[in-house]
């Protein structure tokens, strides 16, 4: 018996020193090992404490709001510096590219022209998702295409990215513009209401068309109580995941059954049965829902694996379309009631190509003004303000050895406002820097990265810019508009750049 308890002590004496050892391992020696590689080539960064790393800096440093409007009446382009003043403030001290640490998770942060571009072209299927983020996102997104790595995401995007091209994209042109009218009629029975001028707030009408629009292309349909139920739980668990995104680094924290995680995980759930109850309707008659379908069978185990990745990425599609598409047209807005002339060259343009006509995809494509006014404003204000990736395995970009685990983020908007790239006046909205193509506007076309780069480019980019294009287009032929002068102007991160109080815009029907 006493033979007996001795070894049970020392198995339990053995689990526990182990146990010990793995902690002592995975949150000291590692991060300190991955550290002391980076500051062997150089790279500086600030000292993180323990455990938390850099999290406390950024409770410190804390996003503010862009109070009011500058004298000339005009928002302030250059607002990155109240965002994300942190990273500002890191980035006057240690210079294009450091490291910080999230928790225990090391970041190297480069907003280096030269070493951004080789970062985001790779086609190395070992730089990949960064693994936090895929957790963070995992209720949200799923293992979905925005979301995978290696050959399970390069299958995916091979399924999904050919629904995307142009020769499919112009033929969803009619769906844009149907969402779009009725986005018209509800603004004109408003100034109706309002004797001929009205106050709207433009960014969550976009929205409800961006939802129509993705719904239609992706679902068949946008106006049934099953569809309705999983656009007001999208909503409610897009709130849910606003939840400050460098907390992700703290090991664990997606599984403690807070009251937010146990709100998710309901979501989730209710997201996951309503998107099985369209697919086993509509399938057959949506192109986009039937590759979805048909890659997940191709390269899911098993038939929960294949539901899971089919739900996984309905989400994936509809959030993307739905998103960055809102979002840009609201900033894009925004933009033209703050520069009248561009304006009225761009209604001046559309009344030009379309007569008394709906736009078409031909017209669309004529629409050049148009086209720099939404490249502009994609400069200015892109959906995400970082490309995240994680490298799967030691990496080299040019003389940068990056250990394996090590997250990459390059900044896009350092980028976007370098004038050595730019010119003299990158925070000035100044589309004509686009007349003439990327190329022309950017020494190095490869900073330009809205939509990212290289292989990761987004798959919808296409889609994303006709859509845009289909609700100015109208916008400009009803109405003339002007910013309410009550605009606070703060973009704040939240999943993507949203404006943090909405944009308010004057809207006046346009006479005959």
């Amino acid at each position: 018996m006493e033979l007996l308890s001795k070894s049970v002590f020392s198995v339990a004496l053995l689990c526990f020193t182990s146990f010990v050892l793995y902690l002592f391992n995975r949150f000291y020696v590692t991060p300190q090992r991955l550290r002391s590689k980076l500051r062997s080539q150089g790279l500086r960064g600030p000292s993180p404490s323990f455990l938390l790393g850099n999290i406390p800096d950024f409770v410190k440093f804390q996003p503010k709001d862009i109070k009011a409007l500058t004298g000339d009446g005009k928002a302030t382009h250059d607002w990155a510096r109240f965002t994300f003043p942190l990273f500002e403030h890191w980035s006057s001290q240690y210079g294009r590219r450091y490291h910080f640490a999230l928790g225990t998770y090391q970041v190297v942060y480069i907003t280096d022209p030269q070493l951004a571009k080789e970062i985001s072209l790779s086609t190395s299927l070992k730089l990949g998702k960064p693994f936090f983020l895929q957790k963070n996102s995992e209720t949200l997104l799923g293992k979905g295409i925005l979301t995978s790595d290696g050959e399970f995401w390069a299958h995916q995007r091979k399924t999904i990215a050919p629904e995307f091209y142009a020769d499919k994209v112009k033929n969803l042109v009619h769906i844009m513009l149907n969402s779009a009218k009725k986005l018209i009629d509800t603004w004109e029975t408003e100034i109706e209401k309002q004797s001929g001028t009205a106050n709207i707030k433009v960014d969550g009408d976009l929205q409800s068309f961006a939802s129509i629009v993705i719904s239609e292309t992706l679902f068949g349909h946008s106006n049934s109580k099953v569809i309705n139920e999983l656009q007001e739980r999208f909503k409610r668990l897009e709130r849910a995941m606003k939840t400050p995104i460098l907390v992700g680094g703290i090991p664990g924290l997606w599984y403690v059954p807070t009251k937010s995680n146990i709100e998710k995980w309901i979501l989730k759930k209710e997201i996951h049965s309503r998107i099985m109850h369209i697919v086993n309707e509509h399938s057959s008659k949506v192109e986009v829902l039937q590759s979805i379908i048909n890659g997940a069978k191709m390269s899911a185990p098993g038939p929960a694996a294949v539901e899971q990745l089919i739900v996984d990425n309905c989400k994936n599609v509809y959030l993307a379309g739905l998103e960055s598409t809102a979002n840009t047209a609201a900033w894009t807005l925004m933009l033209l009631a703050t520069h009248p002339e561009w304006q009225d060259r761009a209604r001046a343009e559309v009344a030009e190509v379309c007569g008394e006509s709906l736009p078409d995809a031909a017209m669309l494509s004529k629409m050049k003004v148009l086209t720099t006014v939404i490249q502009e404003a994609l400069r200015l204000y892109p959906p995400g303000p970082f490309i995240a990736r994680e490298t799967l395995e030691d990496m080299k970009f040019g003389d940068l050895e990056i250990p394996k685990g090590v997250g990459v983020w390059v900044a896009v908007m350092p980028l976007h406002h370098d004038p050595e790239l730019w010119g003299p006046d990158p925070s000035k909205f100044n589309p004509e820097r686009f007349a003439n193509g990327i190329g022309s506007a950017c020494k190095m076309p490869q900073a330009y990265i809205p939509f990212g780069n290289g292989p990761h480019i987004c798959a919808g980019q296409l889609f994303a810019m006709l859509e845009i294009k289909v609700v100015l287009a109208i916008i400009l032929s009803k109405f003339s508009f002007s910013l309410d002068p009550n605009y606070i102007h703060s973009p704040v991160m939240e999943n993507i750049i949203r404006p943090g109080h909405g944009v308010n815009l004057i809207m006046h029907r346009l006479t005959k």
